[in-house]
């Protein structure tokens, strides 16, 4: 399934922009447009990375979130015992 797009100006370097140019004449990225989107994804990859770091911190300071996670960790340990190994 084809992603949708849309056309969208953004102003950017000059320097940056035929570096990008020259890299696609040289044939190591297919193009300006495709270099841009990557960067785009990877920031977008770190910023949600970010944010997932900022909430698991957060949940090993909550104590109700720790004592759920805990119990039903011993949970899995007593369901684990019944069964023998065997799955």
């Amino acid at each position: 399934m084809a992603t949708k797009t849309i056309r969208y100006t953004a102003t950017l370097p000059l320097d940056r922009v035929n570096e990008l140019r020259g890299l696609a004449q040289e044939k190591k990225i297919p193009s300006v447009n495709y270099a841009i989107n990557e960067a785009i994804n990877m920031y977008i990859q770190e910023q949600k990375a970010i944010e997932y770091k900022t909430q698991m911190e957060n949940a090993g300071k909550d104590k109700a979130f720790l004592s759920r996670t805990l119990n039903c960790a011993g949970d899995f340990n007593a369901i684990d015992g019944e069964v023998d190994g065997e799955w």
